[in-house]
């Protein structure tokens, strides 16, 4: 199995710290893939191979490119411009999202979806301005949160049934959305969705951020980079699935913070969900 998120990117660490992760691969199923059908999953067979990613560039702009346009803009004129590869990314990630509109799920739910996911790549770029991050953490930090849920696309997609009964039993339960992926998939929308992009050359920073964005904890690391910005964003936006733990941070998550030194600063983070809100999103 390729460890995509065995290795650390630098602008993560930013030199400081310990840097005792060698074992980052050690969390993962030990000999097998993560999502064993997500092999024939592309975006292409979304809707049935009838549509390119190719074919998607001559496209006029959806409501999702625009999205993305108003909030780039906003992240750019405090952090510069998004780096290229990043761009990409960014942009592979929206066709995914413009694909899944032509597949059997109710657009409301593609919709709030992809409210959530920007809301929280946004959120999670302030973050990292405030904590003064440099400039590719801060578009890492926002890529990530656009691109942090997309195993619940893959999932919505590709296993609707299922999973809908997962959610709803999670939801009427009070439980908790990854083990309960866990227990009936074998792994969670983190962990798939980490390997679906891993196969279509997402950087392994991206990767961490996707596979641990529910529990960074489990990744070693004593500052904060994006990956905290898109955790702690995921829960403040607050407007994903309650059992995924978004607008809830439970004792973990409490006490990561605060080792970090973040705890005092969450009510400032709070406060921007206002302003966030009435951003420009269809």
């Amino acid at each position: 199995m390729t460890e995509y998120w065995g290795r650390t990117d630098n602008d993560f660490w930013d030199g400081h710290g310990e840097r005792t992760h060698e074992d980052w691969g050690a969390l993962s199923h030990a000999g097998e893939p993560l999502a064993p059908w997500s092999g024939s999953f592309s975006p292409g067979l979304l809707i049935g191979g009838q549509t390119g990613i190719d074919e998607l560039q001559s496209q006029k702009l959806s409501y999702f490119d625009r999205d993305v346009k108003v909030h780039v803009e906003e992240v750019s004129g405090d952090a510069g411009m998004i780096p290229v590869d990043l761009e990409r990314a960014l942009g592979f990630g929206v066709e995914v999202f413009l694909l899944s509109e032509g597949c059997a799920v109710e657009s409301s739910r593609i919709v709030s979806l992809w409210r959530h996911s920007l809301r929280t790549g946004y959120l999670a770029a302030l973050i990292a301005l405030n904590q003064g991050a440099n400039q590719r953490m801060v578009w890492q930090s926002f890529v990530g949160g656009v691109l942090h849920d997309i195993g619940i696309l893959v999932f919505l997609t590709q296993q609707p049934e299922v999973f809908t009964t997962i959610v709803g039993r999670a939801q009427c339960r009070g439980g908790n959305l990854p083990v309960l992926e866990r227990q009936v998939l074998g792994y969670t929308h983190g962990e798939s969705g980490a390997t679906f992009l891993a196969r279509w050359g997402i950087e392994e920073m991206l990767l961490a951020i996707v596979a641990f964005h529910d529990d960074p904890w489990k990744v070693p690391h004593t500052t904060i980079g994006p990956l905290t910005a898109v955790y702690a964003a995921n829960f403040v936006e607050g407007g994903g699935i309650p059992q995924d733990g978004d607008g809830v941070i439970g004792k973990e998550g409490e006490e990561y913070l605060t080792r970090l030194g973040l705890w005092d600063d969450l009510p400032i983070w709070q406060s921007w969900m206002p302003n966030i809100q009435q951003m420009a999103i269809h």
